[in-house]
């Protein structure tokens, strides 16, 4: 399965845990869904261990590319500036 979703900060996002034949299912869902699909397919679901671990995933990519843009922020005024005497 190939999923790309890109939330935005304006994305309404919606949580729900519950129990379905005796199994634990975690949700998430958002008020507009992919592009192209019907409304009300706009969900992911998985047991909890595994909603955890795409949490925890998506946490630690969340981290990664605010410490990107901090670092090309540094580099952008450290670097040396073309004709410049030091």
């Amino acid at each position: 399965m190939n999923l790309q979703l890109h939330l935005t900060d304006d994305t309404q996002l919606r949580a729900h845990g519950f129990v379905a034949d005796h199994m634990l299912v975690a949700e998430v869902w958002w008020e507009h869904p992919i592009p192209g699909s019907r409304p009300g397919e706009g969900t992911l679901w998985g047991t909890p261990v595994m909603m955890r671990q795409l949490a925890e995933l998506a946490l630690q990519a969340a981290i990664q590319a605010e410490e990107e843009a901090c670092w090309q922020a540094h580099q952008a005024t450290t670097a040396p500036v073309e004709g410049r005497v030091a």
